[in-house]
């Protein structure tokens, strides 16, 4: 299947400091290795190293969706002792070339979700 990347002006830069995400006022990872993906229209996303999140909270789901400037995302459900949140995390195994440096790398979003940040 070939596939159609068109250009935009995304950004991606590091996270300076430390980057914590919290679910169900929990947190769930931090990571000093985080990226922010900023792309116009669209919220600033915070791109973490899975492994800086907790093992074993993450399932794959069948949910895939596709951004013609970034690919096509795969989505992960979050299971904790004390909440579920279905297809809050999502990640581009092979995303377009423009957006290279986020593969594999973990986005969250939801109402549960809140990014906080701090000096490392």
């Amino acid at each position: 299947m070939t596939r159609q990347c068109l250009d935009k002006d995304i950004k991606i830069t590091p996270v300076e400091g430390r980057v914590h995400v919290i679910f169900d006022d929990a947190e769930i990872g931090s990571s000093t290795n985080a990226l922010h993906l900023d792309e116009p229209g669209c919220p600033r996303r915070v791109y973490f190293p899975r492994d800086d999140i907790q093992p074993g909270i993450l399932e794959e789901t069948e949910t895939r969706t596709t951004c013609p400037y970034k690919g096509e995302a795969s989505y992960c459900t979050i299971k904790t002792l004390t909440a579920t949140g279905v297809d809050q995390v999502w990640y581009y195994p092979d995303p377009c070339p423009l957006v290279e440096p986020i593969r594999d790398m973990l986005a969250f979003w939801g109402d549960r979700i809140e990014i906080r940040y701090s000096a490392v």
